[in-house]
């Protein structure tokens, strides 16, 4: 979402992105491998740029974030533990290391639009940039029966047989929302979600959604600074 994102000229930054594409292309072919007759495979890093314009932010706030209870762990705090942490590995800002703010009790679609509040608490703690959001972790049962090969003792043979799995299924949901302090607008809001199945039903609920968390790293803090993707290309030489 749109206000304060960097909006140059497509020509221009295209052509920037297909010259270090090309360059990148070049350093890889000294390492590329045989793929197919007449290609070779080649690994290219693309850049990807930030999803809103930082240029003046220096100080990050993470308020609360919306959740839904849960009997194991607070996802809330979690989340806020995560994302403070991760900002200021991954990123130059500063994360302020305060009490995090609490959200007024309305509804997502109201407190979205309340710039008044996300410019006070960004007023009150001096940070130029505030971050929220909204996030759910659950786990369901997923146990019942699959099908699985083995080796027959007798034959030695691979037989496939029926048996009862107990199985775990974890999910996570995030949504953040991204605040300029100056103003309380929104800059940017985006929806992230990652799943494990875990066998067996006594797994640790907090390791589970920081394996989950882990996952979104890259893509939350692609949000603020540049990323690179690695991608695969073949180059045909005949």
């Amino acid at each position: 979402m749109a206000e304060g994102r960097d909006r140059r000229g497509l020509g221009g930054k295209a052509g920037r992105l297909l010259t270090v594409f090309a360059g990148l292309l070049l350093l890889c072919l000294a390492a590329a491998e045989p793929a197919l007759a007449g290609a070779v495979k080649v690994t290219v890093g693309i850049p990807i740029p930030e999803k809103i314009n930082t240029t003046g932010i220096k100080k990050v706030l993470v308020a609360r974030f919306v959740a839904a209870d849960s009997s194991n762990i607070d996802a809330g705090r979690e989340m806020v533990s995560f994302l403070r942490r991760e900002i200021a590995r991954g990123t130059s800002f500063q994360v302020l290391e305060v009490e995090p703010p609490n959200l007024p009790e309305q509804p997502v679609e109201d407190l979205l639009k309340n710039w008044t509040f996300w410019k006070h608490i960004a007023e009150e703690n001096g940070a130029d940039l505030v971050v929220s959001g909204r996030v759910g972790f659950a786990s369901h049962d997923r146990s019942g029966f699959v099908q699985e090969d083995m080796t027959s003792p007798v034959t030695g043979q691979k037989v496939r047989r029926t048996v009862y799995a107990e199985r775990e299924d974890f999910e996570l949901r995030v949504n953040l929302w991204f605040f300029k302090g100056a103003n309380g607008a929104l800059l940017y809001q985006d929806s992230f979600k990652e799943s494990q199945l875990y066998e067996g039903k006594s797994n640790d609920t907090l390791q589970a959604f920081y394996e989950l968390t882990e996952r979104l790293r890259a893509d939350i803090l692609g949000v603020l600074v540049p990323q690179k993707r690695q991608d695969p290309r073949f180059i045909f030489t005949d």
